[in-house]
């Protein structure tokens, strides 16, 4: 197989089930499936996680945080050497609604937010950054590896995605959330394009887009409204092979699934060679990458 730059598309929450239902084919590639997400027994997949072991290729206690908050150093050992076990006894997906407006009602997350509230007042709790980063990644130090919007690594995430509970909670923001979603759809897919009018200075590159999963978020009992999202990216995928040489190799991955506005416990994968995975690791995918960079 003759690859010489790889086009990654990070598509937040895309539902390995919704693709197959709705048989959308040009995000079935030659080859697709469910990956198995680098997240412990009891947790749901957090995008401020998920996305940073994707790029280091190991999981949160390797990649340098296990929680969606990060401590002082003393208690960041503590979580990350703990918080594993905690979760997978104390368990707080475990039953968990499936409907988003009343997921505020499970009392074991009511629990882990209290948790975070009170390190939050003490000045001990923080979103994460770039530099809680530990392990390496595969854009460290390398100018022909160009990455766009990763969460924690580039920037934290899309302004919009901090207005999801507002348009949750109040219906007439949803014009003005719809036309967010699409403004930032449209502005990432023009960022593909462009970097691929100058793909002789770069050999990997990665853009990252939300709107799939604020889509479901808001609209998670609307599913006529999730499927014209999802066209809407089946048909870039389309418009983006016809462009692509044959030595490039597409690449598509989501940090979760998503049902019911809830985050599922499996990915989504999408090459445009064969690859011969099965159901693989998420967490590997850097390891596949950087062996085809080097042949």
């Amino acid at each position: 197989m003759n690859v010489k730059r790889i086009l990654i598309l990070g598509l937040d929450a895309v539902e390995y089930d919704l693709v197959e239902e709705w048989d959308l084919k040009n995000l079935k590639q030659k080859e697709y499936g469910k990956t198995t997400l680098p997240i412990y027994a009891g947790e749901e997949p957090n995008t401020r996680i998920i996305w940073p072991c994707f790029i280091c290729g190991c999981m949160p206690k390797d990649m340098g945080y296990v929680t969606s908050k990060v401590f002082p150093k003393p208690i960041q050992y503590f979580a990350n050497t703990f918080s594993p076990i905690i979760k997978s006894t104390f368990n707080p997906q475990s039953d968990m609604p499936e409907d988003i407006t009343v997921r505020q009602e499970n009392v074991k997350l009511k629990a882990i937010m209290k948790f975070y509230e009170i390190f939050k007042k003490l000045n001990m709790a923080r979103n994460p950054k770039r530099e809680d980063i530990k392990a390496s990644t595969m854009f460290d130090d390398d100018p022909r590896r160009i990455s766009l919007h990763i969460p924690v690594y580039n920037e934290w995430l899309p302004d919009i995605a901090f207005k999801t509970i507002e348009a949750i909670e109040d219906k007439t923001y949803r014009s003005i959330f719809n036309i967010n979603l699409l403004n930032e759809f449209k502005n990432k897919s023009n960022e593909v394009f462009n970097w691929l009018d100058k793909k002789d200075k770069w050999d990997l590159f990665m853009n990252y887009f939300w709107f799939l999963d604020g889509v479901q978020h808001v609209y998670f009992n609307n599913p006529k409204k999730i499927a014209k999202y999802y066209i809407m990216a089946d048909e870039f995928i389309k418009k983006l092979n016809d462009r692509l040489d044959d030595d490039t190799m597409l690449l598509i991955v989501s940090d979760h699934g998503q049902k019911k506005g809830i985050h599922t416990t499996h990915g989504f994968y999408s090459v445009n060679k064969k690859l011969g995975l099965k159901n693989p690791k998420l967490i590997d995918f850097r390891k596949t990458i950087e062996e085809l960079l080097q042949k």
